[in-house]
């Protein structure tokens, strides 16, 4: 959800002076959060406290963060204020008679995919997703076009925190909400202006997403297709976020650093209560957000001091797999299946069973402790074209669980604290026992 609010602020500088390049200043002294955000938020809020998902609380969450910030960058739209702060004046357009209280506006606007970036966060299913996405929407935003804006976005989110590819991702909003994503960001810059649409902004913001190598480099492309540029960062942000599954440090302190102090507390609170921990669990920092504790399913970007690790071949024939991402983004060297090499680190997986991964694996473990400069990101070696169930891999990595720079898969972790977990129980019953 951080991602969608930092689009928002990289993309409130150039809302109204369109900038139609990806260089330009990440951040100024005029960023700032918006509606974008400050809905986006709300949403979150209305989430975490109400399981019913109900108008009614929702319009009452809404209600109380634009009373709270009446006045952000570039205001509220024309129909969304006056359904925040002149409810009386509103006419449903159902009837033509005048309403007297909030009621939808038939609004097909890019609002309702704006703040819908939480929404894909929280749900098992996207089934689910999709359906309170809709409810998101249809608050205010109730011609189908917005609710399809508002499910496509919270869609993308859901794929792509679930381990979609890009190709994946691109087929399912095509197919299920009729997008034309196959025209090129470099296509669609030339000749984009001015939309608050749904129709008009999904599909680009979407596409920014597919055009992207990282995270940043998502939100540039967002940003430099013009039109309304923060609503179009903000959505590209929320599906970059869930997909890359890390936003680089120092745009994420500064972002925190921009924020007021209620956005942050939600955030934290929403990043427990959803299913931000199976691709982004975090853990404190000085930043008052979290840090990553899981490895995430998708890094094409790593830090300075990060080591992707990897499952190879003693062959060093790097050609699928994480092997293949070693290969393309960090410098694996073709021809060398041990060791580290470039900003990565191979593990061979194909040369026998278990216990002849268990020594590479265990000389992992010693380097690693040798270099405690450096973060070592493990993938799940072994579990995919090696053939290897994440149950037999993982406790091969027992021993990193005093290994502070040893970051694990969710799925690995676990099990390696499950088996601490039972010898600690298994001694604390044997030394009970013995003191009887």
């Amino acid at each position: 959800m951080l991602g969608a609010i930092i689009g928002d602020m990289v993309g409130s500088v150039y809302e109204f002076d369109n900038i139609k390049k990806v260089d330009f200043p990440f951040f100024s002294e005029r960023s700032t959060y918006t509606d974008d955000s400050i809905m986006t938020v709300a949403v979150a809020e209305w989430l975490l406290s109400d399981n019913t998902h109900s108008h009614e609380e929702l319009e009452k969450v809404m209600v109380k963060y634009a009373q709270e910030y009446p006045f952000p960058m570039g205001g509220y739209g024309d129909g969304f204020a006056q359904w925040l702060f002149r409810p009386e004046r509103l006419v449903d357009y159902r009837t033509g008679e005048l309403a007297g209280k909030r009621v939808p506006y038939n609004s097909w606007g890019n609002g309702a995919a704006m703040r819908a970036s939480a929404v894909g966060w929280k749900f098992r299913t996207l089934e689910e997703t999709e359906k309170v996405a809709a409810l998101s929407a249809s608050i205010t935003h109730d011609h189908p076009e917005g609710i399809k804006g508002a499910q496509a976005t919270a869609a993308a989110i859901f794929l792509a925190r679930t381990g979609k590819t890009k190709q994946e991702i691109k087929d399912y909003i095509q197919n299920r909400f009729g997008y034309d994503l196959d025209t090129h960001t470099d296509e669609i810059r030339k000749t984009y202006g001015w939309e608050d649409s749904c129709q008009g902004t999904v599909p680009q913001a979407i596409r920014a997403f597919l055009d992207s190598t990282d995270f940043e480099s998502a939100i540039r492309i967002a940003v430099s297709l013009g039109g309304d540029s923060d609503t179009l960062a903000c959505i590209t942000g929320g599906i970059a976020e869930a997909y890359y599954g890390e936003i680089p440090l120092a745009i994420y302190k500064k972002a925190v650093g921009m924020l007021p102090a209620e956005f942050i507390h939600v955030l934290k609170v929403f990043e427990q209560g959803s299913f931000y921990g199976e691709k982004t669990a975090r853990t404190e920092d000085e930043t008052g957000l979290t840090e990553r504790k899981y490895t995430p399913d998708h890094i094409t970007s790593l830090a300075q001091n990060e080591v992707f690790v990897f499952g190879s071949n003693l062959q060093g024939s790097h050609s699928g797999g994480a092997a293949a991402a070693a290969a393309r983004y960090f410098g694996a060297v073709w021809g060398q299946g041990v060791g580290m090499q470039g900003q990565c680190y191979a593990i061979p997986t194909m040369h026998g069973g278990v216990d002849a991964i268990r020594p590479y694996v265990d000389e992992f473990i010693r380097f690693a402790k040798e270099h405690p400069e450096l973060k070592f990101l493990v993938t799940k070696i072994g579990c995919g074209i090696a053939g290897f169930t994440i149950e037999e891999i993982a406790p091969l990595f027992y021993h990193v669980i005093d290994c502070e720079n040893v970051i694990l898969p969710k799925e690995f972790d676990d099990i390696v604290h499950d088996i601490h977990n039972q010898f600690i129980d298994s001694f604390d019953h044997d030394a009970d026992r013995t003191e009887w």
